[in-house]
């Protein structure tokens, strides 16, 4: 008789999340422990073991999507490529993964307003993430010569700021233009213009000095 391998409990938790993602998609925010325990074939005990609240699996989840989407806005830009070439894949990635969510997966909407209307931590931390990510580009690009001067990390929020319309769920949500996906290119191709040129404050201090 075949036995299956006993499985971890960071393999049990990682299965739980995967399942309750996927109820998630379908029933949106009225998903329940018990739903999640049916699909996995488990006890509602047994499910509470990993996550002490619907709460706790909830924002794990949106803790687990996000990261994801994290990972794949840093590999969308390679340092083989130049500063704005990383950062265009960077932005575009942010932007696309998040409007596949949001305009396909009607449910997905539900969970992202509750995470935003009650400040979640993962959705905090997102945001600071994509921040560093951004920063770190810019810096890169203001050493090669291809960004202008001025802090990166302040660059790099402002950066995001001009971006937020392509890549923030609810003005994505609301916003769901036909052409969103040139309306994106032109607004990061905007933001990439005025990198190039620099914090506008330290204007004509190389010709003072």
């Amino acid at each position: 008789m075949n036995v299956s391998p006993r499985r971890t409990p960071e393999e049990t938790r990682t299965e739980i999340l995967d399942v309750a993602w996927d109820l998630f998609r379908e029933l949106g925010a009225r998903t329940t422990i018990a739903d999640i325990a049916e699909r996995l074939g488990m006890s509602s005990a047994n499910v509470y073991r990993f996550f002490p609240s619907k709460q706790a699996l909830s924002e794990a989840i949106c803790a687990n999507q996000l990261g994801a989407l994290i990972a794949a806005a840093r590999a969308a830009g390679p340092a083989s490529l130049s500063a704005p070439e990383r950062l265009r894949a960077t932005l575009m990635t942010l932007h696309q993964q998040m409007r596949d969510q949001m305009l396909n997966q009607s449910r997905v909407h539900e969970i992202v307003d509750v995470a935003l209307r009650e400040q979640w931590p993962a959705i905090e931390d997102f945001h600071h993430r994509c921040a560093e990510i951004v920063a770190q580009i810019v810096a890169a690009g203001q050493a090669s010569g291809e960004f202008g001067s001025g802090d990166p990390g302040r660059l790099g929020m402002q950066a995001l700021l001009a971006c937020a319309s392509i890549y923030h769920p609810t003005l994505i949500a609301q916003c769901p233009a036909p052409d969103v996906g040139s309306q994106a290119e032109e607004v990061v191709a905007f933001t990439l213009r005025a990198l190039a040129n620099g914090d506008p404050r330290h204007a004509g201090e190389e010709g003072a000095s």
